[in-house]
């Protein structure tokens, strides 16, 4: 059992975490950037630490300086919520790296979910029931419209690495098929 966790994480979520952590005896430590000063995750962790700037990138997603903050408070692990850092492999290694309990899926897991071809892949290989799709990612729109035809429509476009539901595209007919391949691409890149 932990002594006190570090929650990498803002909002409802983290009060969530912190509920469950004062009903185990688990000390909190919370972190928030310069627009959560005043946020109630912030005044209701055993500790807050600030770690920088509004903007999520040199704060919330900053690794070094969560994971220096959980060490320098004493944490023994990391739990990230959800969003910002809970799907990151590099940061589930990081913890792990630096001696610290990432409270989540091991990173190779992270980083082969994260790739909806190697998901799919892996659940075939398990014999876990998946609807009827592609195995490999491919982005020639021809072959892509051979195997919708196969399937019928209508089809889910979906970009490789996107993610909370970017890259993805509901496909109705043969005529969108093409310009659907190409708006998920073009999202997927963006966000990702």
């Amino acid at each position: 059992m932990f002594k006190k966790i570090l929650i990498a994480n803002r909002g409802e979520i983290a009060m969530r975490v912190m509920a469950a952590c004062r009903e185990m005896g688990i000390a909190t430590v919370a972190v928030y950037s310069e627009a959560d000063k005043a946020a109630l995750h912030a005044r209701g962790a055993d500790e807050a630490i600030f770690i920088g700037p509004s903007e999520p990138a040199a704060s919330y997603l900053n690794i070094d300086r969560i994971i220096e903050t959980a060490r320098q408070t004493g944490a023994e692990a990391i739990h990230p919520g959800y969003g910002f850092l809970a799907e990151n492999a590099a940061f589930a290694q990081a913890c792990l790296d630096s001696g610290l309990t990432f409270i989540g899926p091991p990173p190779r897991a992270i980083r082969d979910f994260g790739n909806k071809t190697v998901a799919r892949k892996m659940m075939i290989d398990s014999n876990v029931p998946v609807v009827p799709g592609m195995i490999e990612p491919d982005a020639d729109p021809v072959r892509v419209a051979a195997e919708a035809d196969k399937i019928g429509y209508p089809v889910l476009v979906k970009a490789a690495a996107g993610g909370g539901g970017k890259g993805m595209r509901i496909v109705q007919r043969p005529a969108d098929l093409a310009e659907a391949l190409a708006a998920a691409g073009r999202e997927a890149t963006a966000a990702f």
